[in-house]
């Protein structure tokens, strides 16, 4: 593993994975009522301005990473490569059906159904380990060490979402957040 990878422009980059996750969100977003166009491309009222600064940066470090793996080539051939493939799988199959839970949701209800169940937050915790998976793929430290940066700095995010919830859902989001743990299982 290394912190700084070779940067090169390949086809057998990673850029693959980007590609896959940006064209899956495009095809959900025309396919799914307007509502969740609405819903979902809105970004969150923060109370702070440190909770904005946060967020913001968060924001930006996600699309940083979008971009990074763009010119970082796959380490087909290494142990860790498996690993991440494997991760990004299983992620990639959770933030797909949170997307599709999501919009095919009430949008006068809170979404507690499908992998809402197990966390109050799928698409943002799914996505940050798709991207642990392209580091490992990639064998880059950095990746993976901006993921887990991104773990802490998706906070504000969350806490926003759920005020808003509150506010718009009332008891039956309460109800909802004693039942599905903020990041996944009993976290």
């Amino acid at each position: 593993m290394e912190f700084f990878p070779q940067f090169t422009i390949s086809l057998s980059n990673a850029f693959w994975f980007s590609l896959v996750f940006w064209t899956s969100n495009l095809i959900i977003l025309k396919i799914y009522p307007t509502h969740y166009k609405n819903r979902v491309l809105k970004m969150p009222r923060f109370e702070k301005g440190f909770e904005k600064i946060i967020g913001t940066f968060n924001f930006f470090l996600f699309q940083g990473l979008i971009i990074v793996v763009v010119f970082l080539p796959l380490q087909v051939g290494s142990f860790y490569f498996v690993i991440g493939l494997v991760l990004f799988i299983i992620c990639f199959i959770a933030y797909i059906m949170s997307l599709m839970a999501y919009a095919t949701s009430n949008p006068e209800k809170p979404v507690t159904k499908g992998v809402y169940k197990l966390s109050r937050n799928p698409q943002q915790i799914s996505t940050i380990f798709m991207w642990i998976g392209i580091g490992l793929m990639t064998n880059s430290v950095l990746i993976i060490a901006i993921c887990v940066l991104q773990l802490f700095t998706v906070y504000p995010t969350f806490i926003a979402q759920e005020k808003f919830c509150i506010d718009k859902y009332g008891p039956d989001y309460q109800d909802y957040m004693k039942k599905a743990p903020r990041y996944f299982l009993f976290f």
